[in-house]
């Protein structure tokens, strides 16, 4: 009997037959009809099938093996990476006292707005961005930009907006589950007790850009978040400021939340910098230049002249440093560039003006040591000097500030009186020739002799060295055209009197006046006294360095002081004379514009006590006029507050 389940195709028995599956055989033996053939059907092939089924096995089987066999491990401590992660914590900045220990820098807390690239979503970010800088008021687009230069794999946060308030902090913390891959990061900032006054010395911090890390010890140390001195102190002393960052060792859940803190390396706060400034003093005379020129601009400079230490060191007008601190917005900032008054220029060490009358304390001293004149010599101050036009004509006329004349001038008195006609002699002789005065190469010899034409090394970046010509240098000035580059008497007069091409700065006069009365040793200006550390240990102390000596004998000098004490007892400074302690001084009046001579710049300098110097001051008002009606007042009473707060005597 033929087999129910086996079905066949062909007449010839065995031929092309292939067993039909279970449910076509049984619908087959219910029909009752024999020998069912099928002529057009043929076996199907399944090799094809196979072969992708076993290449497909074979693939994952090599990919397995290279995950888990071949780079399994590297797989783990990347993902241990990306749930357990380093955080690193900023060190707060050391403090910055002054003399007396109190604080002029310090630290407070700041919110910065982060983003971890790894932690971003893939899609939304442009939506999550701009909820983000509509609530916190920053540029999306820029966000956007600084997001998308850095590499999406990286675990290093990126600043999105610097200094949100503790509020908006709060704010974000109650909605930070919408915002995948963004955080707050609490750090310490700077904070200027008072930012005006000592914005020029003390400087300003800001994010660390490429650059910065040229001067400093330990580059590796800083964070790309991390922060670094920019100007004044702060930049000078990075090295101490500076602290050591922490680390926290974290486990954060797939969108980057911190879920727990596994271990903590707290940072070590940088050492503290006592400073030389006296506080007190700084705000006397910022004070008194503001009240004395308003929005107008001057500078002032305070030293010990027994060891160079920097009393007080003002720029006016000053700015805001901490908008610097907190991240400045490029409005702020571009204000501060327009501002016309020039607020961010250190005019105490980097401004270049005609020193007027107060470079007669050193043709004083040059004149004397070099014996062109005694403390005896005569000179009649008549108010006017003609000198002789060589190629014909009228003659030039060289005038003193009083126009009928001083009478009769010794060095002293000429030193109390400020004559123009007595040091323009002393300078380039009369114009008779009768006598030869020291000459400009002379003259301008024994001006570097007392340090100018060059930095005087003060612990502040940007010093400006001024210029002290001579006839060398204004034939290079003027290419050896020999009609322009030659050097006239009349070049020599008005250095003599600190007018023409001489440039110094307010921290040179307040220099030269210092190594004057110290008796003709000059220090180096030093801001900064000491590094403490975190254990109250000095780590480093500043020490005195003589700048300039051997410029003129003890005797000259003395005679030197004999005349500015007399510029206070009966000279132009006699308003000084009513200070409950003694002192002496010098006044100086500057021409700035050739085409206006009533365009001045005011200045005055002084010491004290006189007997025994402790302490010099100089002052400059920028058009300020006279220097005994400007900036004799801002001395005479920065002077009085220090004999009554620092000397500890008062007026009578």
């Amino acid at each position: 009997m033929r087999n129910p389940f086996e079905v066949y195709t062909s007449t010839r028995e065995g031929k092309n037959k292939r067993q039909l599956d279970w449910d076509e055989s049984a619908a087959d033996t219910q029909r009752g009809v024999e020998g069912v053939y099928d002529n057009e059907r043929s076996a199907p092939k399944f090799w094809w099938l196979v072969a992708f089924v076993t290449l497909a096995v074979a693939s994952l089987v090599g990919r397995l093996f290279y995950l888990q066999i071949l780079h399994g491990g590297d797989f783990s401590v990347l993902s241990e990476d990306n749930r357990i992660r380093k955080q690193v914590v900023l060190a707060p900045r050391g403090k910055i006292l002054d003399r007396n220990g109190d604080v002029l820098a310090e630290n407070t807390a700041s919110y910065n707005l982060i983003a971890t690239p790894f932690d971003l979503p893939k899609a939304g970010l442009n939506g999550e961005v701009a909820t983000l800088a509509a609530e916190f008021q920053f540029d999306a687009a820029a966000a956007l930009a600084k997001i998308r230069a850095t590499d999406r794999n990286s675990i290093q946060p990126v600043i999105i907006k610097q200094d949100l308030t503790e509020q908006q902090s709060i704010l974000f913390e109650t909605q930070g589950e919408d915002f995948v891959g963004f955080d707050i990061q609490k750090i310490p900032i700077r904070d200027y007790t008072q930012a005006r006054e000592f914005s020029h010395l003390l400087g300003y911090t800001g994010l660390v850009s490429p650059g910065d890390l040229d001067n400093v010890k330990d580059p590796g140390s800083y964070d790309p978040n991390d922060f670094i001195g920019k100007l004044g102190i702060e930049s000078v002393y990075e090295n101490y400021l500076h602290g050591i960052n922490g680390a926290d060792l974290v486990e954060v859940d797939a969108t980057g939340k911190l879920q727990d803190v596994l271990g903590e390396d707290r940072p070590t706060p940088g050492d503290t910098l006592v400073l030389n400034i006296d506080k007190g003093l700084q705000d006397q005379l910022y004070q008194g230049l503001q009240q004395a020129i308003g929005s107008q601009r001057g500078a002032a400079v305070a030293i010990d002249p027994r060891n160079g230490q920097v009393l007080a060191l003002v720029s006016s007008p000053g700015f805001d440093t901490n908008l610097f601190a907190h991240g400045i917005s490029e409005a702020d900032y571009q204000k501060l560039l327009d501002d016309k008054t020039q607020p961010l220029f250190n005019r105490a060490i980097a401004g270049l003006y005609p020193p007027g009358s107060t470079s007669k304390l050193m043709t004083a001293t040059a004149g004397l040591q070099e014996g062109v004149i005694t403390e005896n010599t005569v000179i009649v101050d008549r108010g006017v000097i003609r000198v002789a036009n060589q190629y014909g004509g009228a003659g030039y006329l060289f005038h003193g500030w009083n126009p009928a004349g001083l009478g009769p001038m010794t060095v002293r008195s000429a030193i109390a009186m400020s004559s123009d006609i007595f040091f323009y002699e002393v300078a380039g002789g009369p114009p008779d020739g009768s006598w030869q005065g020291l000459g400009p190469d002379r003259l301008a010899g024994y001006f570097r002799k007392f340090g100018l034409g060059k930095p005087t090394g003060i612990d502040l970046p940007g010093e400006k060295g001024g210029l002290v010509p001579d006839p060398a240098w204004k034939m290079r000035y003027f290419h050896n055209d020999p009609l322009q580059g030659k050097w006239y008497l009349g070049d020599t007069y008005h250095m003599g009197i600190g007018q023409g091409d001489l440039l110094v700065t307010p921290l040179q006069v307040a220099e030269w006046t210092a190594t004057v009365a110290n008796g003709g040793v000059g220090y180096v200006p030093e801001v900064a006294n000491r590094a403490v550390n975190q254990d109250g240990r000095t780590i480093w102390q500043n020490q005195p360095k003589v700048l300039v000596s051997n410029i003129a004998s003890p005797g000259v000098f003395k005679i030197v002081q004999e005349g500015m004490r007399e510029t206070v007892v009966s000279g132009t400074a006699r308003a000084l004379s009513t200070l409950p302690i003694t002192s002496a001084g010098k006044t100086g009046t500057s021409q700035f514009d050739g085409s206006d001579p009533l365009k001045t710049h005011a200045w005055f300098t002084a010491y004290a006590p006189y007997e025994n110097p402790q302490i010099a001051i100089t002052v400059l008002v920028e058009a300020g006029g006279e220097g005994n009606a400007t900036a004799e007042p801002i001395v005479k009473d920065a002077l009085l507050w220090w004999a009554q707060n620092r000397y500890k005597k008062s007026q009578n």
